[in-house]
């Protein structure tokens, strides 16, 4: 019945356009349409969420957001309202792809127009201060995601000189992205009450070049990446109904003072992994580093079962231990739960895998597992090596034909560990940029074994490099066709500047001819039973190595 509460608590998802609308579908399965003063709504469940999200394609404007999200929160009563979707970016540390969501939102038409020009009368929201909180808990180790203020307004800026840029360098210089809806979706929230956050992948620098990086396909990368931020974000609420649980309340005469600070050195049982702490891993005194990507963090499954850490290390010596960069990993959860026994047991498979492999394999460092932990810790080498990601940058090129020889040439020699893996019916399922360590002498090295002793579930490993079968609502199970998909769109990337966008025709027919490119090109088919093996791709990769001068001009 129109205008009646939906039965189910219920998160609404607006986006300005299909392609925004398609990246956060993506997510969603048991999905069924309702419609609500002519606004049609995908409402789904995302996997290991309690509650469902309502998904809606409104287009373009404040206004528009304004009114949508006035309609949707009568119809659903929501706890909470996102938008997702692209933006162009404002500052130069806020990179093509990455993501930005909105610690608070500007209003830029708001001033007062005299002989001496226009006189700014700002208008912003804040985000709640609880939904901040999980803000920053999802996205603290995520160099790519700013939690930062951005500028909204009826206008496409394209441009760095205009009024409007002038007026938002003076006036908002604190927003780093600029959108067309997040001032109405955050007003009309605010007004009901209800949370809002706005959540924005970065598509465009805003400064005239525009339609080249539209042409590069970075608005369907940037929206696949603010969705995934914003189902990071969801898995971070507490269940509908779920309370917050009351500290301690202090002994009388005594004061309690809560101080956010790193863990104490080498603190066994310090619940947070930070860069710069020094902690307890598996026997060994750890220094934490900060890195780019996935290389520091700390996340919880959906019901906070398990707890997965992983971080890029240096063993502090002096305790027996064999000083040197360690790349760290460690599951927690209830030693009698079965649920947390297959996270606690899949890195001691991994561990006793490694020692059947050759040795391109990742050298073990230590490994431990007591009741509730278990820490595998591998050699890292250098002091320490950057990752594949580091040499590609976020500049959306392609690689020089040295820099491209050489990785193609790596990737060559990763697929023999592969082949390895794919004997025994095993495969990585996960092979990304940082996934991938680039040693001194040019060689990839692997980081780790990736997925390969983790049962496959429905959305693993998401991102830009993800296979159509790993995606949710696909009944293909993930296997050694995934690995061949997974690096042939690395190889995508290294040739074209951008990983390849699901449903759109691959970048390499425009970028090489001949053989090895249709092989490639073939790889990333959407149907795994019509991907080359292994074995044929890793020959193209070969070739195209030596020949990576057959470019088309």
């Amino acid at each position: 019945m129109a205008g009646a509460p939906y039965p189910t608590p219920t998160v609404v998802v607006l986006t300005a356009l299909g392609l925004e609308f398609q990246a956060v579908r993506e997510h969603l399965s048991d999905v069924e349409v309702r419609e609500h003063q002519h606004t049609l709504f995908d409402v789904g469940r995302v996997s290991g969420l309690p509650w469902r999200v309502a998904l809606a394609e409104i287009g373009e404007g404040t206004s528009g957001a304004a009114t949508h999200t006035e309609r949707a929160i009568a119809r659903f009563r929501p706890a909470a309202v996102f938008f997702v979707g692209v933006a162009g970016g404002l500052r130069g540390k806020v990179a093509l792809g990455d993501v930005v969501v909105a610690s608070k939102v500007y209003l830029h038409h708001g001033g007062k127009e005299t002989d001496a020009g226009l006189r700014a009368r700002p208008r912003a929201w804040e985000v709640d201060h609880a939904l901040e909180q999980r803000v920053r808990r999802a996205v603290r180790a995520d160099a790519h995601t700013h939690f930062k203020p951005v500028v909204s307004g009826d206008v496409v800026l394209d441009t760095r000189r205009s009024p409007l840029t002038e007026l938002i360098e003076r006036t908002y210089d604190d927003a780093v992205a600029i959108d067309m809806e997040s001032a109405g979706m955050a007003q009309a929230a605010r007004l009901n009450g209800v949370p809002w956050l706005a959540v924005r992948g970065v598509s465009d620098p805003a400064d005239g070049s525009k339609k080249d990086t539209d042409a590069k396909g970075w608005q369907p990368v940037a929206a696949q990446r603010a969705a995934a931020v914003a189902v990071r974000v969801l898995r971070e609420l507490p269940p509908p109904g779920a309370r917050p649980s009351a500290p301690p309340e202090p002994t009388r005469g005594e004061s309690v003072v809560l101080v956010a600070a790193p863990p104490a050195p080498a603190d066994p049982g310090a619940r947070a992994w930070r860069g710069g702490a020094v902690v307890d891993v598996g026997g060994e005194s750890c220094l934490l580093h900060d890195g780019p990507g996935d290389l520091l963090a700390e996340t919880a499954s959906p019901d906070h079962r398990v707890l997965r850490r992983q971080a890029l290390a240096r063993v502090v010596p002096g305790r027996g231990g064999e000083a040197g960069y360690v790349w760290v990993r460690q599951a927690v959860g209830s030693y009698d739960d079965p649920v947390a026994e297959v996270a606690l047991r899949a890195l001691a498979d991994e561990h006793d895998l490694l020692r059947q492999l050759p040795r391109a394999a990742p050298s073990v460092a230590f490994f431990g597992r007591r009741a509730d932990t278990t820490t595998l810790a591998l050699r890292w080498p250098g002091a320490p090596c950057e990752t594949l990601a580091a040499l590609l940058g976020d500049d959306g090129e392609p690689l020089d034909a040295w820099r491209t020889h050489r990785v193609l040439r790596g990737l060559t020699a990763c697929c023999r560990l592969l082949a390895e893996l794919h004997q025994r019916k095993r495969a990585h399922r996960a092979l990304t940029p940082t996934a991938l360590i680039v040693h001194d002498d040019g060689t990839l090295l692997f980081r780790d074994l990736g997925l390969a002793t983790t049962p496959p579930v429905p959305g693993e490993a998401p991102g830009p490099y993800q296979a159509p079968e790993q995606r949710l609502n696909r009944r293909a199970r993930p296997d050694a066709a995934t690995d061949v998909y997974r690096l042939a769109a690395l190889t995508h990337r290294i040739l074209t500047g951008t990983p390849p966008v699901p449903g759109l025709p691959s970048g390499l027919r425009a970028a090489g001819e001949g053989p090895p490119w249709r092989t490639v090109d073939a790889a990333l088919h959407a149907d795994p039973a019509r991907r080359p093996p292994l074995r044929d791709l890793s020959r193209a990769l070969h070739t195209l190595s030596h020949r990576p001068a057959s470019r088309k001009q």
